[in-house]
């Protein structure tokens, strides 16, 4: 079954008509989800209950489209167009319809929202209503997550694969980041070895020295210096990323206090893995591992402030409730959702560790699909 035949699948649950995808310079990443390539033109993607699928992209990206379509044995009819009064004279009756959704979260400061859904822009959201003002519009929060929460075996197939050449790359780290590089060029080699494999998932965070101790590090022209050396980085290739941090020690043998905080943090994380089974509340392997914190003398609450994980996908961040422990009870973890493990202790103006693996829920056992070194990697 395609993705156009589960979302099919997942409208007729939710009572819809069809889904209605506008993107605009990339800006849902849905589109490339559903596609198979980045449209970057105004287009529109229809997915209908009753199977006549319609993708309504500008004419010089018409071909593109249509060959991604067939490549993937999707039936979508491609009708291009060239004007906006020819977009909306296609467009209108293939929307006149009773129900559809569309890409909105509900309430992104609700703990249980779907802020995951959030693509769609208040102008298009305007001018589709002024088009059909009778129909009525829902979120499309349930079809996006029934698509990309659980993984399909060839998206874990792809994890693997992408994990594998990310962990390749990392592993060459030792040989040519030198003190007094900056870490923007330690950002820039990394990411041009991953253009040649496929394109990097986020903008590494690469942190020397004080710069560790922020977790979300915007990677600057400060001069590589002894000490700490944290790498949060990740790869896409085909439909996965990966994410992984590695946190090294540049320089002289690394003090005791670090190679302390390096191990209780691998441990931590060991604990944690127990728990990244189905049927697991999200919290529990969250508060496994700070409990292990807690009982080797570390003040989990003031040095650990971010979540456990994060869903891993077709984005970094994707589909499915953080792994956090004050996250509600009632999110689970299902069998192949794939997370991050991420542990981390920060001394601000001091240094920070997070180390940070890829893993696939399992039923009885999550399969780490990433390893970071046991033993802190000295330069």
């Amino acid at each position: 079954m395609n993705k156009f035949e589960r979302a099919q699948k997942i409208l007729k649950e939710i009572n819809g008509d069809g889904w209605l995808i506008v993107c605009n310079e990339d800006s849902d990443i849905n589109s490339k989800f559903l596609l198979g390539v980045e449209s970057h033109a105004l287009h529109f993607i229809f997915v209908s209950t009753d199977g006549h699928h319609k993708v309504l992209p500008v004419e010089m990206e018409a071909n593109m489209i249509r060959k991604s379509l067939g490549s993937k044995g999707i039936n979508a009819e491609v009708i291009s167009y060239n004007t906006l009064k020819d977009l909306i004279s296609k467009l209108k009756p293939i929307i006149n319809r009773p129900k559809i959704a569309l890409n909105f979260g509900e309430n992104i400061l609700d703990p249980d929202g779907t802020p995951y859904a959030d693509y769609l822009q208040v102008g298009a959201f305007f001018a589709i209503k002024k088009i059909n003002p009778n129909t009525k519009f829902i979120s499309a929060a349930p079809i996006i997550y029934g698509l990309r929460s659980q993984k399909s075996s060839e998206e874990l197939k792809d994890l693997r694969n992408v994990c594998k050449a990310t962990i390749e790359i990392l592993e060459t780290i030792p040989n040519w980041v030198k003190v007094g590089m900056t870490e923007k060029e330690v950002m820039a080699k990394l990411e041009y070895e991953y253009s040649k494999l496929g394109k990097p998932s986020f903008p590494a965070i690469i942190a020397t020295g004080i710069h560790s101790a922020d977790p979300h590090h915007n990677t600057s022209t400060k001069k590589i210096e002894p000490g700490v050396l944290l790498i949060d980085t990740g790869m896409q290739i085909d439909e996965m990323c990966s994410d992984i941090t590695w946190t090294f020690w540049i320089g002289n043998e690394p003090p005791e206090d670090f190679i302390q905080a390096y191990q209780t943090l691998y441990e931590a994380k060991e604990i944690a893995n127990k728990y990244y089974i189905a049927n697991t509340p999200n919290h529990i392997p969250a508060k496994e591992c700070r409990k292990y914190l807690s009982e080797k003398g570390y003040d989990h609450e003031k040095l650990f402030f971010h979540g456990l994980g994060h869903s891993l996908g077709f984005e970094a961040h994707d589909i499915g409730s953080r792994i956090g422990w004050k996250v509600s009870e009632h999110h689970i973890l299902k069998e192949n959702m794939v997370y991050t493990n991420e542990p981390g202790l920060y001394w601000l103006d001091k240094w920070g560790i997070r180390l940070e693996d890829d893993v696939i829920i399992g039923k009885d056992k999550c399969e780490q699909v990433t390893s970071v070194s046991k033993e802190p990697i000295v330069i």
